[in-house]
């Protein structure tokens, strides 16, 4: 079961789960408790295999705006401990380790903005549609911080050179720039341009077998983590794995009857 949520709005549809950033009077900013709810929500969804699909978006017309600044202001130079501090940021960190992990296809989807934290979450997104007028800026050394965990994924996204400038002069740019530099997969005109595209990647991935693309999300994490035979072994394995499963047994069979198979 997904847990109960204060912060967040589940929404299941089917083989489905959408999940929206719901504090629209704080233009969805990430404080502590939508962390918290949505690494809640992360920790509970490998177990779901009847969910195949989770999709990332903000109510109100708003993705997100990065973290919560009055947070920052109040509570983190309000005598907080700077063990907390720490805590706090590596518990972002490890949130997007989560979401990496999940064996689901991961969709964010984007409209309005998506600052600084916000932005860090959609570089790890397997699919990511935006408006072309959503607003995109890494802010944090305008505030006089680092963007400390999203440097990482900002930089694998989009190559070293652009994330340097981005992430150094905090520059703004827009959903169509965000397509460009690879941060978006889909650029689209509105709101109803993002239901739409996400419907049509939803019919497309259907074609593919649920443990097939959650194999497939290891390899590709295994990547940046095993090089040379190590990495060759990791995929021969899940490979091997796949081939003498039920998956590839009525995918074979599907082919070979030129019929669809039976997740499809």
């Amino acid at each position: 079961m997904l847990p109960e949520v204060e912060n967040l709005l589940l929404e299941r549809e089917e083989d489905t789960l959408s999940i929206w950033f719901n504090r629209p009077e704080a233009r969805n900013a990430l404080s502590q408790a939508v962390a918290d709810d949505l690494a809640a929500v992360l920790e509970a969804l490998p177990s779901q295999g009847d969910i195949r699909f989770v999709i990332l978006r903000g109510k109100g017309g708003v993705f997100c705006a990065g973290g919560d600044l009055k947070m920052f202001k109040t509570v983190f130079q309000g005598g907080a401990e700077r063990s907390d501090i720490v805590r706090f940021n590596a518990d972002f960190g490890r949130l997007m380790k989560g979401v990496q992990a999940l064996p689901q296809l991961f969709i964010v989807l984007i409209e309005g903005a998506a600052m600084a934290g916000g932005l860090g979450l959609s570089c790890i997104a397997d699919v990511v549609v935006t408006t072309v007028d959503a607003k995109y800026a890494l802010t944090e050394v305008t505030l006089g911080i680092p963007p400390a965990q999203i440097t990482p994924v900002v930089m694998k996204r989009i190559g070293a050179s652009e994330a340097r400038r981005l992430l150094l002069t905090a520059a703004r740019f827009d959903g169509r720039e965000a397509g460009r530099l690879g941060f978006a997969h889909f650029v689209v005109e509105d709101g109803a341009g993002l239901d739409s595209k996400a419907e049509e990647i939803l019919n497309q991935a259907r074609k593919g077998a649920p443990g097939a693309i959650a194999l497939t999300k290891e390899i590709i994490h295994a990547v940046d983590k095993l090089d040379g035979d190590d990495l060759v072994q990791f995929a021969a394995e899940r490979f091997a794995d796949s081939m003498l499963g039920d998956e590839a047994k009525e995918g074979l069979a599907a082919f070979a009857e030129k019929r669809q198979p039976s997740w499809s």
